[in-house]
């Protein structure tokens, strides 16, 4: 829970950098109201704190704005620890949707003793219609630390807070689509491991259900009820635990639906349905990622300077016969020298500039 809980702390900013700054000063509970309908449809999850009339002078509201943002990843956990368990795939209005998702919105009114200590929570209004939800919430109001008041006496402020998945359009697009079906197959090429030697011949189609937070990585995931033993589903959803899909700023929790098909063999050797599309994918992006690096490899390297061969050294007398128009007088009669490399002979040629060291990949 804790780990979940830390996780899901990466929403916060998102929420604490609204141009809509939490109100101050509230007058009326009207107010109030106008706002928390304002932010609920402006995200799909937060937490707002309302102090009484009477007790708003005595609380540090900028205090209180802060443990409003420390209540949204235990709340956010209550939300998605319950919603892996509930939701499923079914109809609403006659297209396919998730239902029984632990969504809604609550005010649960808290009384706080003059040293910040919870000495009660109830809940004055719901629209959570899950049971487990509302006292997850006040758990997590009663385990924290609250700021103390000057008045001496008890006080109470009310909490609100609201979740919903959103319309989950960023994962409809043709390309979401692609990506899931991409990232299911590479999931499931580590999957064939669950069943090798632990289920007999067949046709074993699995579905999961991963949500996915707004940087595409997958909190929670398990596998739908199947045929397969209960040890080979549990393998089988820690590995679509590893599906990530293309960012959304904007969203909150996005629920997505993973689906495989394995067969076995009789001889005991695992496929799936997208095992040879997969492999080609692959392929042909590692073929694309060597192409990008010798494009890079050529862009940062220089030719190799080419070796010289019979490079003849004009001396100034022959330079002054060839502009005379003469043959050049032959050599002395001495012995000719062996052929000499340039480089072995102490001549250094300089074509074109030093040679840059390439960097290193």
């Amino acid at each position: 829970m804790a780990a979940l809980a830390s996780c899901l702390a990466a929403f916060a900013p998102a929420c604490a950098a609204r141009k809509n700054a939490p109100p101050t000063g509230i007058n009326s509970f009207g107010q109030g109201t106008r706002y928390i309908q304002k932010a609920v449809r402006s995200s799909s999850e937060g937490v707002i704190i309302l102090p009484s009339k009477r007790a708003e002078n005595l609380f540090d509201l900028a205090r209180l704005n802060e443990i409003a943002q420390a209540l949204r990843p235990p709340a956010a956990a209550c939300f998605v620890n319950r919603a892996i368990e509930t939701m499923k795939r079914g109809k609403r209005d006659g297209e396919e949707a998730y239902v029984d998702v632990p969504e809604g919105q609550v005010k649960i009114r808290t009384r706080l003793s003059p040293d910040g200590e919870v000495l009660r929570t109830e809940v004055l209004d719901t629209g959570f219609k899950d049971p487990e939800i509302e006292p997850c919430i006040m758990e997590a109001i009663q385990g924290r630390k609250w700021i103390k008041n000057r008045s001496g006496v008890v006080q109470y402020l009310d909490v609100i807070y609201w979740v919903s998945l959103g319309d989950g359009s960023e994962d409809k697009s043709p390309q979401a689509k692609a990506e899931l079906r991409r990232q299911q197959a590479i999931a499931a090429i580590r999957g064939k491991g669950c069943l090798e030697r632990r289920v007999g011949a067949g046709t074993y189609p699995v579905e999961g259900l991963n949500l996915v937070d707004r940087e595409g990585n997958t909190l929670v995931s398990r596998v739908e009820p199947n045929s397969l033993p209960q040890k080979v589903q549990e393998c089988l959803s820690i590995v679509l635990r590893d599906i990530q899909m293309p960012r959304a700023p904007n969203s909150f929790v996005r629920p997505v639906s993973p689906r495989v098909e394995y067969t076995v063999a009789t001889d005991g050797a695992v496929s799936f349905a997208d095992e040879r599309w997969i492999t080609l994918i692959l392929k042909e992006e590692q073929a694309a990622r060597e192409d990008r690096l010798a494009e890079v490899d050529r862009g940062l390297g220089i030719a190799e300077p080419k070796q010289v061969e019979d490079v003849a050294v004009a001396t100034p007398e022959s330079g002054d016969a060839a502009s005379a128009g003469e043959e050049p007088a032959p050599p002395a009669s001495e012995p000719e020298p062996p052929a000499q490399d340039p480089g072995q002979a102490g001549i250094k040629l300089k074509l074109g500039g030093h040679r840059r060291s390439e960097t290193p990949r």
